[in-house]
């Protein structure tokens, strides 16, 4: 009944997993819940509880283990969880070059050993826009023409996910991907945000450094929503925000090793007993032309965009 007064919202409309900041209650409000719980139960509260536990339940849940204790329970059964256990993979979901949305396309292109390679989208980059051609190899104007881009990247439904279109525009479009098929993967494996909210799933992120404060204009670097909207390590806290897992949370670095360290660490949580379950993730969208045209300068490149491993044409 408190948070129904505070957040002004119907009995009928309030449920115990109805998110408390969607219900209506603000920085302001979260105050005041926090304080008078703590007038009611005795307990002392954060201020911030809205933010630690964003449900009715998982405050109700929260009162409840700082009565009993039982969350001291739950952590000595974590503790002995066999870290040899077999791992499942309940759900996986990718976007890859050459227009393959799913598994099943990308394995098909594999099989048949087929070309996702393809001139550079005319929203990632314009060349002649961002450098000046003239002072460019040979060698580097051949190898920044063309890769392999995931189609329609560009793309974000962000009223799905609840942020506005302001923020949208600043986020960097690895965010917007990862949100999306981090969700849809979890989706496909039976998981419901209702179920997910409030609960101990991890989030391990494998990201490079990202090119998208470096392709935005000086005026676009200054606004409130470009602090997280290029920030890697602000890449896996807004899933775990927008889904409430709050579980071990990362962004993993380790160059082109970074997506297999970051399922490495996802399956290590899992069988430490860190964390019931995990969403291992990986994104890599090139949308500046610098990273190339220097491992062009480099020689690390073929000039025809096919990489040629080991042998001597390479």
């Amino acid at each position: 009944s408190v948070v129904r007064e505070l957040a002004g919202t119907a009995e009928a409309l309030l449920e115990v997993e109805t998110p408390l900041m969607e219900a209506g209650v603000d920085s302001l409000a979260a105050t005041e819940l926090s304080s008078r719980l703590r007038s009611l139960t005795g307990v002392p509260l954060s201020p911030t509880i809205v933010f630690e536990q964003p449900t009715p339940r998982a405050v109700a849940t929260h009162l409840l283990e700082q009565v009993t204790g039982v969350d001291e329970v739950v952590t000595a059964v974590r503790g002995a969880v066999d870290e040899a256990a077999p791992l499942a993979l309940v759900g996986t979901l990718g976007r890859w070059p050459g227009g393959c949305g799913d598994e099943g396309a990308r394995w098909q292109l594999l099989r048949a050993c087929g070309d996702a390679m393809g001139s550079v989208p005319a929203t990632r980059w314009t060349l002649e826009l961002m450098v000046d051609v003239d002072s460019l190899s040979t060698a580097q104007q051949q190898s920044v023409r063309h890769g392999g881009f995931v189609v329609g990247a560009d793309r974000f439904d962000s009223l799905a996910f609840g942020i506005s279109a302001a923020e949208a525009s600043a986020m960097d479009p690895q965010q917007r991907l990862l949100l999306e098929l981090g969700y849809s993967a979890l989706h496909g494996s039976s998981h419901r945000r209702v179920t997910l909210m409030g609960g101990d799933s991890g989030v391990f992120l494998g990201i490079e450094r990202p090119d998208w404060g470096i392709a935005q204009p000086p005026s676009a670097r200054t606004s409130v929503y470009a602090v997280t909207g290029d920030n890697i390590s602000a890449a896996a806290g807004r899933i775990s925000f927008v889904l409430g897992m709050q579980g071990p949370c990362s962004s993993i670095d380790t160059a082109c090793a970074s997506a297999i360290s970051a399922a490495h660490a996802a399956s290590y949580a899992v069988r430490g007993g860190e964390c019931a379950d995990a969403l291992g993730l990986a994104v890599s969208l090139k949308l500046a032309p610098f990273a190339t045209l220097g491992a062009s300068a480099a020689g690390m490149l073929s000039v025809d965009g096919r990489c040629k491993t080991l042998d001597a044409r390479a």
